[in-house]
């Protein structure tokens, strides 16, 4: 299904050395080479902006909404992939008096400063729609934020569920993390410190450079930390018994990307931060949800799963069977296409 002419900001390189990567089954799939490839989205991607890096920033954030600005009015829809693109080109487009409808990701719009942007400067009458990813989230910018209802809609996360696949590999007693935005390793160090398991975290993220980690002032000694590709996480993933998620208690989805690919390779999943990830998970059929902070919980939870294969087979298959009912990536794109449709199809609305 063909969608609107639609412009979206893509915060990260979609240039052929990526597309080839793609192609050759080297990393998943993002959805914005779904978004191009089945419904005519046209991507502005860091390899158009001049002079952008491959990180975000302020910076990064100011020239990307520069190079969007003279397209914007030749679409039918602008999608902002984020609220650091979303807050300045809406800033941009209400001064300026471009109607063009704007559809914006809001991954975390409850921070003090957007928090500040969105409440005193009203800025969301720039955006026409915000997509958020939790629940809690959505209901929070609005009865906190005073965004309209009417301009607030939910759409759960993805994984690539080619990608991020079950590997007939034995498991091992090895416990992986992933990720640091908003992560809490303290805890997790208490919890598996002198079990009879290795630990590996791969402790990388791009996304919220700036995102607190909380760490132990000593690893244990069954514990590895390190980087890991895609093709190494996902072999990690695949000979792991148990994949530990452990999130600060916040408001919003943190860590839900490496939730949900464990999940969609069929692992087993011990996480915390249930109020925010409480849309993926139901605990005890597709994971554990442990409370933030509780060392003892989570030990016990991984003791458990380390010890009963059977508990780790089911859960780890009702995981993959709810990722791929509800949280692949061309559901996840199917989705944010629809909005897009619907926001060019009614342009006076904006």
């Amino acid at each position: 299904m063909r969608g609107p002419a639609a412009l979206m900001l893509v915060s990260a390189r979609a240039d052929d050395a990526m597309r080839r990567e793609v192609a050759d089954g080297l990393r998943p799939r993002p959805e914005f080479l779904v978004l191009e490839e089945r419904h005519g989205v046209e991507l502005l991607d860091w390899s158009r902006v001049p002079g952008s890096r491959d990180a975000r920033s302020g910076l990064q954030s100011a020239l990307h909404v520069a190079t969007a600005l003279p397209r914007v009015a030749y679409h039918e829809v602008v999608f902002s992939d984020g609220e650091h693109v979303g807050l300045p080109l809406a800033l941009a487009m209400r001064s300026l008096r471009i109607t063009t409808p704007h559809l914006v990701i809001g991954h975390h719009l409850t921070t003090r400063t957007k928090a500040k942007l969105l409440r005193g400067l009203r800025l969301y009458e720039g955006m026409t729609r915000i997509l958020v990813h939790s629940s809690r989230q959505h209901d929070l910018v609005h009865r906190a934020l005073g965004v309209p209802a009417s301009q607030l809609a939910f759409v759960p996360y993805y994984a690539d569920t080619e990608f991020w696949r079950p590997v007939d590999v034995a498991e091992e007693p090895l416990i992986v993390a992933a990720g640091r935005e908003h992560r809490d390793y303290a805890t997790m160090a208490t919890a598996c410190s002198g079990l009879d398991a290795k630990v590996f975290i791969a402790a990388g993220s791009v996304h919220s450079p700036g995102a607190g980690v909380v760490n132990p002032e000593h690893w244990p000694s069954n514990f590895e930390v390190g980087f890991a590709g895609y093709r190494d996480l996902r072999a990690l993933y695949a000979r792991a018994s148990v994949v530990i998620v452990p999130v600060i208690d916040t408001d919003f989805q943190a860590g839900v990307t490496a939730l949900l690919e464990a999940m969609a390779m069929g692992k087993a999943v011990i996480t915390t931060g249930a109020i925010a990830q409480g849309d993926i998970i139901r605990h005890g059929v597709s994971g554990i949800c442990v409370t933030p902070g509780d060392a003892l919980e989570m030990r016990r939870a991984v003791e458990y799963l380390l010890a009963d294969g059977d508990a780790r087979r089911r859960l780890g298959m009702a995981a993959r069977q709810s990722v791929l009912s509800s949280y692949s990536v061309e559901a996840y794109s199917a989705r944010l296409a629809e909005h897009l449709m619907d926001l060019a199809a009614a342009p006076a609305a904006a």
